[in-house]
């Protein structure tokens, strides 16, 4: 459950790094920025100019009221005639005055209403607005408290809360659907791309990426990135072509060599000859190594504990210590892994001292950005270590460490480990261990599909 947990962290971090949440933002940004824009332009030109016009008619309205009242005494038929035909309805049974409710969209249309009213009369005014069944203004004047004043306004049943709620919330949704899917298009053939240029990476080959459809950009992508595997799938074959050359060239008048040096009547000038030999022939195949990076080995499952087995069985006059608590197979290139292993045993027999410890184990996840467990490999010996201040740079080619520790070898073997590691996506760590001598880890990430 956990896991589970941690995967969906791990993809929504991703998704919130990701192309096509940050277009989607700056879409719809542009979109509710327009939307705001267009609804304050109507508010602004069309609908509060409306609003006011309305409310200096309704003043008028109230006045003219007001000034059939004053003569009422005079003219007792003024009151009466400006009720039947003026355009507000003068309601005075209690029973048809309205129940007041509280409605937020509409009363911040009435207020405003209520507040130019109350400009051109000078007085309190409570303003209503009731949709349904008809919809009418309510007018409320301080002057009267006895009475409603109601005006019919039929053509306001013209508006719908539909179409203006669709106008906000439809418009942008369906802007930001459009985006996903012409972002989601557009980031097929970089997905497509990724898994390519993966693939190349872990296996050593790759499929040919389409070049007969999609837009014309990622055409010339495609195309690009097919002639660039295809160049570098050439040079590979020709770099193992070299190797293979170069092994086969220089082997042979070693051999020769080595052959006439044991016919050599001079013991003590024999033995130096067929040392400088074999340390030749080392150093050839530590190039050699170092070219092929094992990029061509196919991943497969395999017990450490054969590898590890093996290492021991090659160093038999030297004492191991060894430790190991991975039971089940993992997913690694096996020949590459043990050469790693053999580069460590030899770096730590030539520079440090017996017993050489030998470890494998797993480690939980040392990254949040990564939920897969890690393969801890590490050697160490019981030598002098190294100074801190070495230790960075005996990791380049062609370096090794202090002259009083290192009288042979090409400098590639901590190279060699790098690379074959960087090839896992994993990384070194070399520190100088708390009970002496030289400790050297390496941390290899594995996937679901690593654990079998």
């Amino acid at each position: 459950m956990k896991k589970r947990h941690d995967l969906w962290l791990l993809k929504f971090r991703y998704f919130l790094n990701s192309n096509t949440l940050h277009t989607v933002m700056m879409i719809s940004f542009i979109v509710f920025m327009s939307v705001a824009l267009s609804l304050w332009v109507f508010w602004r030109s069309l609908y509060l100019p409306e609003i006011k016009n309305h409310a200096n008619y309704l003043a008028s309205e109230l006045k003219l009221i007001d000034q059939a009242h004053v003569h009422h005494a005079k003219n007792p038929q003024m009151l009466a005639w400006v009720r039947q035909y003026s355009h507000i309805q003068v309601i005075d049974n209690p029973k048809d005055f309205p129940t007041i409710n509280d409605k937020i969209v509409a009363d911040f249309f009435t207020d405003r209403f209520a507040r130019h009213v109350q400009d051109e009369l000078g007085r309190e005014i409570t303003v209503y607005f009731k949709f349904k069944p008809t919809p009418h203004l309510w007018i409320q004047d301080s002057k009267y408290p006895n009475l409603w004043f109601r005006e019919p306004i039929k053509s306001y049943s013209q508006y719908s809360t539909g179409l203006f709620v669709g106008f906000l919330a439809g418009l942008p949704f369906l802007t930001i659907l459009v985006i996903l899917v012409l972002v989601r298009r557009l980031n097929r053939p970089l997905k497509r791309l990724e898994r390519t240029a993966t693939d190349y990476i872990n296996l050593g080959h790759a499929t040919t990426l389409p070049t007969h459809k999609g837009s014309n950009e990622i055409r010339k992508v495609n195309t690009a990135f097919n002639r660039l595997f295809h160049t570098l799938a050439q040079a590979q074959k020709e770099r193992t072509i070299m190797l293979a050359g170069i092994s086969h060239d220089l082997r042979t008048p070693l051999t020769r060599m080595r052959l006439t040096a044991e016919m050599l009547p001079d013991e003590f000038f024999r033995e130096g000859l067929v040392l400088d030999i074999e340390d030749m022939d080392a150093i050839l195949e530590q190039f050699i190594s170092f070219m092929k990076d094992g990029s061509d080995e196919a991943m497969r499952a395999i017990n450490l504990d054969m590898i590890f087995h093996e290492v021991m069985v090659q160093f038999n006059e030297i004492r191991f210590i060894y430790f190991n608590t991975i039971e089940h197979e993992v997913m690694v290139r096996p020949l590459s892994i043990k050469r790693l292993i053999i580069n460590l045993v030899n770096n730590a027999i030539r520079y440090g001292s017996q017993p050489i410890h030998l470890s494998a184990t797993i480690l939980p996840p040392d990254d949040p950005q990564n939920i897969h467990p890690i393969l801890l490999l590490c050697v160490r010996d019981e030598g002098d270590g190294v100074a801190d201040s070495e230790i960075e740079r005996i990791m380049q080619p062609f370096e090794r460490g202090e002259t009083a520790r290192t009288t042979q070898g090409s400098g590639l073997g901590l190279a060699i480990v790098e690379r074959i590691v960087r090839l896992h996506h994993g990384k070194v760590e070399i520190k100088n261990h708390a009970e002496g001598g030289l400790q050297v880890c390496v941390k290899i990430p594995l996937s679901h599909q690593t654990i079998s």
